[in-house]
């Protein structure tokens, strides 16, 4: 009686490549805290001047929706600390502001970008009406940080824009053009 032989004296095996969710997500992961701690985003941003909002950006590159951008980088403080910084802040007519308050974990933070520095991010205008992007406060164990991800596919040379999502009624009343952008 012949021995019977295997399929693999026949064919080569096929290996898996395949990758499993956790896997791919690990791997997302990864890649983005690469591209945050090297501001490697930052090239396909440019800064621009307009009478009207004075300083914007635009994009040097398309965007896909849902695709990191940029982060809104500065000094994340607690919201006490911001409160008192942004008294003094206050008192100096050449200071803008530049606080973005956020929860992480049921806390309320700050990052302070006030201080003029080489990143862009802190230089997006606002658009209460047509925002292509949005906040997200993306969780890596050892730090945080606020990002700016695309709200829909963006193109090359469109300003970018988010809601500063600012509603209080003195601010409003002061700032009018917050809610017509």
């Amino acid at each position: 009686m012949q021995a019977q032989k295997k399929i693999t004296e026949y064919f080569t095996v096929r290996r898996s490549t395949r990758r499993q969710g956790k896997q791919i997500q690990e791997e997302k992961m990864a890649n983005l805290h690469k591209i945050i701690q090297t501001c490697s985003n930052e090239k396909f941003l440019e800064i621009y001047v307009c009478e009207e909002k004075g300083r914007g950006i635009k994009a040097k590159k398309c965007f896909a929706k849902g695709e990191f951008v940029v982060e809104y980088k500065g000094e994340i403080i607690n919201s006490k600390i911001a409160r008192i910084r942004e008294e003094e802040y206050s008192l100096n007519e050449n200071i803008g502001s530049y606080m973005y308050y956020f929860k992480h974990q049921g806390i309320l933070y700050c990052v302070d970008a006030t201080s003029e520095t080489k990143y862009k991010g802190r230089l997006i205008n606002h658009s209460a009406l047509r925002p292509n992007l949005r906040t997200r406060v993306i969780d890596f164990g050892s730090s945080f940080h606020l990002i700016l991800v695309a709200k829909r596919d963006i193109n090359i040379g469109e300003e970018l824009l988010y809601d500063y999502g600012e509603r209080r009624t003195e601010v409003i009343a002061k700032n009018p053009w917050l809610l017509k952008s």
